[in-house]
């Protein structure tokens, strides 16, 4: 009867925190954690026995993101995401544990809460891009390839665990070689095994077309082969994650994940509220100081790291500066370790609570401090104009060149991706003159190498603009998604080239509204326009005439200006 009022009591708390989170806009965790520390305190002892079931949530939670999981995510910017991500994630732990250590909290604690500070968030990644329309941009898809990379990290972290839990008086160089060289001996066997014997099962369940039979057995393979690597001494996370990378490689892997998805959020909420039972009131009040000052020191170490790091790999100016202040908080992922240190003695309850507090501080300060990001590029532009090596840290970047070309009655694309590739090649089919304005390295290269007029730069930047010769162009077509960097644009264009004519796309519809107003002579939203072409296309197939069909469309393009009106 306990277990059970105790997970009545723990749902309405993760009811009521998701519902909090929501209304302060603020992530789902930071809500469930802070009524999980508020029922902690009211509930006695015997109803907290739900702690255990709990632990299902981590299962679900690494096999949803071994299903999830998307190379192709990682192929576009693979050296920035991993390089790039395993050197922050070093970077930001040695220092972290230097800082922790001369802080007092002793060598494997610190050790274990600078690697839990060193990761970043992709639930508060994707809810910040998304909300900003940035998903598509460079920096948003370095950032999601980046703290990808970061999930990933979290599977040697708990084979390691408890290694360091046994060997916390001995030397732990051996037994972690030898931990390691036992999880990738059962990762190497159940993959294989996997790829013959799940995707088998999997799609014989499937062709009876029962749900039920692909939930259960989806959480059965789940829970199964953590089982397994758990018997070999290694954390049955890994076991339930490999299975979901198993999975991932299967044609039935979205179906699996929508399935599996509603018992992985219920379990996960429930894990995150009784995470927050391990927090201790009384310490977050006592050591109210030294958790602002790790909070503070995480934001800015993470910033700077990051920071660094992008602009070695040749990301620079708003680009890098974005990237820096996007990961700067810690991750979802530390709760996981912080919580699995302490079932392992690792952490005390006290340093565990410190650990946690952090956390949730850096997540809920994330999203306010995005929105400084294109404030502090443009201040620290201008502060480090007149210092060669500052000033190109935070500038456009080297610019590859583009020839001897005098451009003249020519037309700027900005932005080669999805929407400006198919512009360029319809302006080459008709021979006009064109050139593009692209700060991804890699479509540079290409373009290049085709002949294809092409200058590496950031697009918002007046020298880059300048180069192609702005001023006498006959138009700019803004096919890039970042909105601030659009309107950064506009601005520019409309100062010096007024006459010029700019055409921009737009995802969502307030910011058609924004666009207006800057008085943009054509505004394309391709969702629109995609709708409009699929109405088209069936109208025609059912027989309808130009006529109607005209109309039709007409009807829609005037409730779609008046919605956004």
């Amino acid at each position: 009867m306990d277990i059970v009022l105790g997970l009545f009591f723990v749902v309405i708390a993760a009811c009521l925190g998701g519902l909090l989170a929501k209304k302060l806009k603020l992530p789902s965790l930071v809500g469930y954690i802070s009524l999980g520390i508020l029922v902690g305190v009211l509930l006695p002892p015997s109803l907290r026995e739900v702690t255990s079931l709990a632990q299902v949530g981590i299962i679900l939670l690494l096999f949803s993101v071994g299903v999830e999981l998307s190379l192709d995510r990682l192929s576009k910017y693979l050296k920035v995401a991993v390089l790039g991500s395993i050197i922050q994630v070093v970077l930001v732990t040695v220092l972290f544990f230097l800082i922790l250590s001369v802080l007092g909290f002793g060598t494997l604690p610190s050790l274990v809460l600078a690697i839990g500070f060193s990761v970043s968030s992709t639930a508060v990644l994707v809810k910040i891009l998304g909300d900003r329309g940035e998903t598509d941009t460079i920096h948003g898809e370095i950032m999601l390839g980046w703290s990808l990379v970061q999930d990933l990290i979290i599977i040697p972290v708990m084979v390691i665990l408890p290694v360091l839990s046994a060997n916390s008086s001995n030397g732990i160089f051996v037994p972690v070689i030898a931990s390691l060289g036992k999880a990738v001996l059962v990762i190497v066997g159940t993959l294989i095994l996997g790829k013959v014997i799940f995707p088998f099962f999997i799609h014989k369940l499937a062709s009876t077309n029962s749900r039920e039979l692909l939930l259960l057995s989806s959480i059965a393979m789940a829970l199964g082969t953590a089982a397994i690597t758990s018997f070999f001494g290694i954390s049955p996370a890994l076991g339930a994650f490999l299975a979901g990378v198993v999975i991932s490689g299967s044609q039935e892997n979205h179906a699996i994940f929508a399935e599996t998805r509603p018992l992985r959020d219920l379990f996960v909420a429930l894990f995150f509220v009784t995470l927050g039972f391990l927090v201790i009131p009384s310490v977050i009040i006592s050591k109210f100081g030294i958790i602002i000052l790790l909070t503070i020191l995480v934001l800015l170490v993470k910033n700077i790291v990051v920071f660094a790091v992008s602009s070695i790999f040749g990301y620079k100016g708003k680009t890098a500066v974005a990237t820096s202040f996007g990961l700067s908080q810690v991750g979802e992922f530390a709760f996981v370790i912080f919580s699995a240190a302490l079932t392992l003695g690792i952490l005390t309850k006290e340093q565990t609570s410190i650990g946690i507090a952090v956390t949730l501080l850096t997540l809920v300060i994330s999203p306010i401090l995005y929105n400084f990001v294109v404030p502090f590029w443009r201040k620290m532009r201008s502060v480090t104009s007149g210092i060669p090596f500052l000033s190109k840290l935070f500038s456009a970047g080297e610019r590859a060149e583009v020839g001897n070309t005098k451009f003249e009655n020519h037309i700027i694309i900005c932005g080669y991706g999805r929407v400006g590739k198919w512009i360029g090649k319809a302006f080459t089919d008709f021979n006009i003159p064109f050139v593009v304005v692209e700060y991804n390295q890699k479509i540079v290269q290409e373009l290049k190498n085709n002949g294809t007029p092409v200058l590496y730069g950031d697009p918002t930047e007046p020298e880059v603009l300048e180069a192609v010769n702005i001023r006498n162009s006959k138009a700019v077509i803004l096919a890039i998604p970042d909105r601030v960097a659009q309107e950064t644009l506009i601005a520019y264009t409309q100062s010096v080239a007024p006459e010029v004519k700019i055409i921009s796309r737009v995802h969502l519809d307030e910011d058609w509204e924004k666009l207006k107003v800057l008085r943009v002579n054509k505004i394309v939203q391709p969702e629109f326009e995609a709708a409009i072409e699929i109405v088209r296309s069936v109208l025609r197939s059912m027989g309808k005439d130009k006529i109607e069909i005209s109309g039709s469309i007409k009807s829609l393009r005037a409730s779609h200006a008046q919605n956004r009106s």
